[in-house]
């Protein structure tokens, strides 16, 4: 990965969310003038996705090795990906519901430019989040919706170093953290022609307790091919402030997300 100067904004952070929290709930309550009769059945939803994410900030997550900063866009993540999976998974009856959200990706990337102390140097990296959110709904309508979420929110962030031998002999490091953020915010839904619907969410956690601070939000246009199943396609932000000790991970994770939804 480049590294670059790069300075993260948390204030600003912080107002794009409470105005994102905002907005998200003023266009879903805009359409929401009476509740909808409950459902006594359970409905599921399973949502693969993919989301093209640049990665910025600041990390240390190896021991002994100093902060760097970190400016990589997609395509210079998309070089270096061994393997990335990503799905949402939902289950609602009447007025209550869960959504989990689990995202693994696997990055690695090698060079030679330590020679001669060093034939050639690998870098490996895992990112694992796993999401679980207790949610309720607001209000309802035939236009839309409004959930409260509340959950938790897992992290992981595994790299390993190795260092082929030149004129220096092999050497290794690796560096890990794990940690679990608590997490509250909204998520939404307002339809906006027959088979067109909006939907978003806005989620704020950490609160010193795993990260310093963390916020999740994402705003995009659905399309409905049938009733069962949709297609989306919007945009996410996503940014962690982690710091335990020497492990810094400071970061901003930003792009275009599409996934399908499958209801049954």
């Amino acid at each position: 990965m480049k590294a670059t100067e790069i300075e993260l904004g948390k204030t600003s952070f912080c107002f794009r969310l409470c105005a994102s929290v905002f907005a998200l709930g003023q266009f879903t309550a805009v359409a929401i003038a009476q509740d909808a009769p409950e459902r006594d059945s359970w409905k599921f939803t399973v949502a693969p996705y993919l989301w093209g994410a640049s990665l910025s900030g600041t990390a240390a997550t190896i021991p002994g090795l100093p902060p760097v900063d970190v400016d990589a866009s997609f395509s210079d993540i998309l070089d270096n990906l061994s393997f990335a999976g990503m799905i949402v998974g939902n289950a609602q009856k009447g007025r209550w519901g869960v959504t989990a959200d689990l995202q693994y990706i696997s990055l690695k990337n090698s060079t030679s430019d330590l020679q001669p102390l060093f034939n050639n140097a690998t870098v490996r990296a895992k990112n694992k989040i796993f999401s679980v959110l207790g949610e309720y709904k607001m209000v309802e309508a035939p236009t839309g919706e409004l959930w409260a979420s509340a959950g938790a929110r897992y992290w992981s962030v595994d790299t390993s170093l190795d260092l082929a031998a030149g004129d220096l002999p092999t050497a290794s490091a690796n560096g890990n953290d794990s940690w679990v953020d608590p997490v509250i915010g909204l998520r939404g839904r307002m339809d906006i022609a027959d088979r067109t619907y909006l939907t978003g969410w806005a989620y704020a956690g950490g609160f010193g307790v795993g990260s310093e601070i963390m916020a999740d939000i994402f705003g995009g246009v659905g399309y409905k091919f049938t009733p069962m199943t949709s297609g989306v396609l919007g945009y996410r932000l996503l940014m962690v402030d982690r710091r335990s000790g020497d492990f810094t991970y400071d970061v901003e994770q930003k792009g275009l997300m599409a996934g399908l939804s499958f209801q049954f």
